[in-house]
Order: C-alpha cells, then sequence, then structure tokens
C-alpha cells in the first residue's frame, strides 16, 4: 500500500502501536462495533449490515457517541 500525504511519517503513524479493544454489540436490531471510552459510553467504529439504508442512518455514523445503557447484548470482538 502507498500513502501519499503531506504529513509528517511520526503524525500519520501515531497511536499505532496502542491496543484498542471493540466490542460488537446489538443496537436498534443490528450489530455494530464499538469501542468503549467509559463504563457509559461508546464510540461507533462501524456497522454490521447488509442493508444499505442502515449506512444513510446519522444516529449509526462512525465516530458517534453512545451510550452503553442503549445496548441489548454484546460481544468482545478484536480488530
Amino acid at each position: 500500500m502507498i500513502l501519499y500525504t503531506v504529513l509528517p511519517i511520526e503524525i500519520v503513524l501515531e497511536g499505532l502501536e496502542q491496543e484498542r479493544d471493540f466490542i460488537d454489540i446489538q443496537l436498534q436490531g443490528l450489530t455494530i462495533t464499538v469501542e468503549p471510552v467509559s463504563l457509559e459510553e461508546a464510540v461507533i467504529v462501524r456497522i454490521i449490515s447488509t442493508d444499505p439504508r442502515h449506512y444513510l442512518n446519522p444516529q449509526l455514523s462512525p465516530g458517534r457517541k453512545i451510550r452503553m445503557a442503549q445496548v441489548s447484548s454484546f460481544t468482545t470482538a478484536m480488530l
């Protein structure tokens, strides 16, 4: 893979060596992968669905924070 960027390589690779924990959860009948940021909140990383309409839902967009109280079930995932 070739990455063309004007940024210094140190900035591009910053934080790459840190291991991140991801969890697959069921939310609104759909499976999504989140990264917990606290006991009460998580950030959406990706949506796992074959329905294109799910990707257009702004409430499920990657980067959005959700409250873990909304979650019906979860399993640990490694990415």
